[in-house]
């Protein structure tokens, strides 16, 4: 492909060969390219023509960052969800193309903007992977991600998910909550358990050895101070709102009034979805398994049961993060076998497209057969004279 000049009709014959499983070719490859056939991102790996159960992982607090949603936007199935968004929350004087395309900052200091932003992205990722024929097999969450896991599993359309998103977000903020800071702690939960003041709660059990806290500001930055002093690794996270906390009482009954306005008639969720806002030993519950009002009012104020999740991803899986950033990714690979493929989408730089597009090449080189002819524009059949031969390009090596 390199040695061609950029060629669509050629590169449809290419997109179409390969868009299905050829038996007996374990080695897969992909390969991007600039338009001047510049700059070239490949990577080349045996799969064992293997299918392995994949794993979607939708990650929120402290993911946001100024114009996250920029380069997303130049994917159509991507673009179409945004506007969805953005035509839903019209009426509630919120634009979402704001939220994701300003470079100020200011969108992301508003922790209502920031809460839809997150989930929008997510929205629109979940149309992107499944556009391209990926969907998966199991999914999860980190806080606010379980409105994405609502979604992905087809119990909340995209208006009644990004709707949900803006009144919980507008109930931490309306109601008479705390200001307050979160930080992320090495250590583990019964350490840190007994060194948190009276004031500061342990609201996620992300891993066996990191736990995220929440608390007034000021207590948040003197006990970073005095684990900084004692040599603990701790990072401030940026959020206001103490979700996951005793502090988010008061919101509850206004969340839930709202919620059960736009979640009416709740459905079940599907055995795909494994609940990090509910306890596993509650999982059989009649009242657990809707995607209810109920059921996310309490995933905002329920502790993140994180690690119980992660147990139950096996060694061959693919985890695909699902967020405007791959805050995660070292919380997986802590807790996960060195087998599992991590995947990201997404992360915080100048070409976010370039990151897109390679996650979907690793996608393929884990065998999953993206349909990536649906990324670009069609291309009528049969080509025109003159487009490259595919069959020179073919070798057999005899072992």
């Amino acid at each position: 492909v390199a040695n061609h000049s950029t060629d669509v009709e050629y590169i449809r014959l290419l997109h179409d060969i390969y868009a299905y499983n050829i038996e007996d070719h374990p080695w897969r490859g992909y390969i991007i390219l600039d338009n001047l056939q510049q700059n070239s991102i490949k990577e080349i790996q045996n799969n064992g023509n293997v299918k392995r159960p994949i794993w979607f992982i939708f990650s929120a607090l402290g993911a946001q960052w100024p114009k996250m949603g920029q380069d997303l936007l130049k994917f159509d199935a991507f673009a179409n969800a945004i506007k969805i968004c953005d035509a839903t929350l019209k009426s509630y004087d919120i634009n979402i193309m704001d939220i994701l395309l300003k470079q100020d900052g200011k969108e992301c200091q508003s922790s209502l903007h920031t809460f839809i932003g997150i989930v929008a992205i997510q929205i629109g990722l979940v149309d992107l992977l499944t556009s391209l024929e990926i969907n998966a097999d199991y999914m999860m969450s980190h806080s606010a991600g379980e409105l994405g896991c609502a979604y992905a599993d087809k119990c909340l359309t995209i208006e009644q998910t990004i709707l949900s998103a803006y009144f919980i977000g507008l109930a931490c903020i309306e109601e008479n909550v705390i200001h307050s800071s979160m930080a992320v702690v090495n250590l583990n939960y019964e350490s840190l358990k007994n060194i948190c003041p009276a004031n500061i709660e342990i609201v996620c059990y992300n891993s066996q050895n990191s736990n995220i806290v929440t608390g007034p500001i000021r207590s948040i930055k003197e006990f970073i101070k005095q684990l900084q002093i004692n040599n603990i690794n701790v990072k401030e996270i940026s959020c206001d709102v103490p979700y996951h906390s005793h502090y988010l009482t008061p919101v509850e009954t206004q969340l839930l009034f709202n919620l059960n306005k736009v979640i009416p008639q709740p459905k079940k969720r599907s055995p795909r979805w494994i609940s990090t806002s509910v306890p596993c030993i509650e999982w059989s519950n009649t009242a657990t398994k809707l995607s209810s009002a109920n059921y996310h009012t309490r995933s905002i104020l329920n502790t993140v049961l994180f690690k119980q999740a992660t147990k139950l991803i096996p060694i061959n899986a693919v985890t695909i993060e699902i967020a405007p950033d791959s805050i995660l990714q070292h919380i997986l690979k802590e807790s996960l076998h060195p087998e599992v493929t991590n995947i990201v989408l997404t992360q915080r730089t100048e070409n976010v497209t370039n990151v897109t597009m390679r996650g979907i090449g690793k996608l393929y080189n884990c065998g999953l057969q993206p349909q990536i002819v649906n990324l670009y524009p069609p291309v009528k059949f049969p080509v025109s004279r003159g487009t490259p031969m595919i069959a020179p390009s073919i070798r057999y090596i005899q072992c």
